[in-house]
This record gives C-alpha cells, structure tokens and sequence, in this order.
C-alpha cells in the first residue's frame, strides 16, 4: 500500500491544483466541500490516541482515509480558488 505522502504527490499530480482550468460554477461547488463536525470528532479522537499510540489498525486505516481525503479536498479547492483568480469578477453575475 502507498503512504499518504505517495499518494498526495499522485493526487497533486492528477489534479493540477496550480491549474486553474475549473469553471467559476464548478470552483465555487468545490470550494463549499468539507467534513462534517462528526467527522472531525472522529479525526481529533484518532489524532489524539496515535499521539498516545494506541490506535488500532482498524483506526489506524479510518485516520488514513481522512488524511487522503483531506489531501484531495485541499488539491481541489486549491485548484478551485486558483480558477477563481482567473475569472474576472462581474457583479451582475452575483
């Protein structure tokens, strides 16, 4: 299995964050992506017993998948104000 660092690295490069090809509809979509607060309960519960060390490897995995997930929403929404910034602003279009 790849480490979440391999795997960002793939995403970075699948996503092209630095490219801001998105249109202002779809930038603006993705820019509203986030974790739920459950799902941030349960990624600051994980957090703190891999800091303790005693996570399970069942937990272990759960708190990989929100690293990875987390690593591809900031890609997107990077990817996202980055086409923003490209798309001259027209307020009648607000």
């Amino acid at each position: 299995m790849l480490s979440s660092e391999a795997e960002a690295e793939i995403l970075r490069r699948v996503i092209r964050p630095e490219v801001g090809d998105l249109s202002p509809e779809a930038a603006r979509a993705l820019l509203g992506l986030g974790f739920a607060d459950s799902d941030h309960a349960s990624m600051a519960e994980l957090s703190a017993k891999a800091r303790n060390g005693t996570l399970t490897p069942a937990e272990q995995e759960e708190l990989d998948a929100y690293i990875n997930i987390s690593h591809f929403i900031a890609f997107v929404q990077s990817k996202a104000r980055t086409s923003l910034k490209k798309t001259p602003h027209n307020p009648s279009a607000a």
